[in-house]
């Protein structure tokens, strides 16, 4: 279609106004400047102030209650028109060019289906924030590791062709555990040093670790695996680790946190187990 936006840019958030606001400042004008359309699906209800809403020239506003944030997503997705789509966190804080790079990695790479770019740490001055990021985005640490295969880009900073959804309904999940892990390990992914966020996220030390067992539930509890060895705590620190590409020798922030990435580690193998064996329950609302 001739008329479509160059980027869409889809957020999930379950936080009233003004969380989003921070994240909000420096995208939404990326997205209005390239004539893009940002979409926001909001759980809280209230995530979003009416008169922005109103006021902006790229904005569209899905409010459903309760939901979480892969549906929240998988809503935004439907109804996205643009060649590319785009997907970030609403703690995150996107690079002052992210848009533009995103449309330029996409033009560098033809091949490539997907792109994924770097992921920065914005909560360092606690240890288990240090280790709640490694634990999920440690793999994207730049330099980018070619080699890795244990971790595939999650949704905070990542960029697909259209061609690569189905026409009509996406089931809760199926993006960042489905399409994701297929592009990755089918080499569709390219990575794109320029496309960066900085993650800002700080749970608190129990909230952390409840929010790594909600992750690891929903991750099998959404899409349905059998039980096995890699739900073992001491499988899932190996590849952990090696997501890090050997990072953990040289840097202090990573050898330290080393002894709570276990903890995290047995905290995500848990919940996976409880999701084989019970499904995802309430984790996925408990996301963030």
């Amino acid at each position: 279609m001739s008329d479509r936006p160059s980027i869409s840019v889809i957020l999930a958030t379950t936080d009233p106004w003004p969380d989003l606001a921070t994240c909000l400042a420096v995208l939404e004008p990326q997205v209005s400047a390239l004539n893009g359309e940002l979409i926001v699906g909001d759980a809280h209800g209230a995530g979003l102030d009416p008169q922005h809403v109103a006021e902006s020239r790229c904005l569209t506003w899905i409010r459903l209650p309760g939901a979480s944030v892969f549906e929240l997503r998988a809503r935004a997705a439907e109804l996205a028109r643009g060649e590319i789509i785009a997907a970030t966190e609403d703690h995150c804080v996107v690079a002052p060019d992210w848009c533009v790079e995103i449309l330029r990695g996409f033009a560098l790479h033809p091949k490539a289906l997907g792109l994924a770019g770097p992921v920065l740490n914005g909560s360092r001055r606690h240890l288990i924030d240090w280790a709640n990021y490694l634990h999920t985005f440690g793999g994207l640490l730049p330099p980018y590791d070619w080699e890795q295969r244990e971790r595939c880009p999650p949704n905070a900073n990542v960029a697909y062709r259209r061609s690569v959804f189905p026409a009509g309904s996406l089931s809760p999940g199926w993006m960042e555990l489905e399409l994701n892990p297929r592009l990755f390990r089918r080499g569709h992914f390219a990575f794109h040093e320029s496309m960066a966020v900085t993650h800002v996220q700080s749970h608190g030390f129990w909230n952390t670790l409840r929010t790594h067992f909600d992750n690891g539930r929903s991750t099998t509890g959404l899409h349905p695996i059998r039980l096995s060895r890699r739900q073992l705590p001491w499988n899932v620190y190996r590849g952990t680790l090696r997501a890090l590409g050997g990072r953990d020798r040289h840097d202090p922030e990573i050898r330290t946190s080393m002894p709570l990435l276990f903890l995290l580690s047995c905290c995500h193998a848990l919940g996976e187990t409880v999701g084989i064996l019970a499904g995802p329950g309430r984790s996925p609302a408990r996301l963030r």
